[in-house]
């Protein structure tokens, strides 16, 4: 199965979360999650998903593009011009 999210996802949370002054408990807050579960995904044992991404970027109202493989926006790109 293709993965269509950069595979130092957990990495790009974690720098993106530092940089902003932005507590993990927070985001699991607002993501709705546990500070543990959160924690499992950014040491990068659990699977950084395009859902999870989506829910993280979601939480924190930016864009799940910085989580995103190229291959996953050609794909979309593709099914928008497909659409037309």
């Amino acid at each position: 199965m293709t993965q269509f999210t950069k595979p130092n996802s957990s990495e790009i949370l974690k720098e993106y979360l530092a940089n902003h002054g932005i507590k993990s408990k927070y985001l699991a807050k607002k993501m709705g999650i546990t500070p543990t579960n959160l924690s499992y995904y950014l040491n990068g044992h659990g699977k950084f998903t395009v859902d999870f991404a989506f829910a993280v970027s979601s939480a924190l109202e930016i864009s799940p593009e910085i989580f995103l493989d190229k291959s996953y926006k050609k794909l979309v790109t593709n099914k928008k011009k497909v659409a037309k």
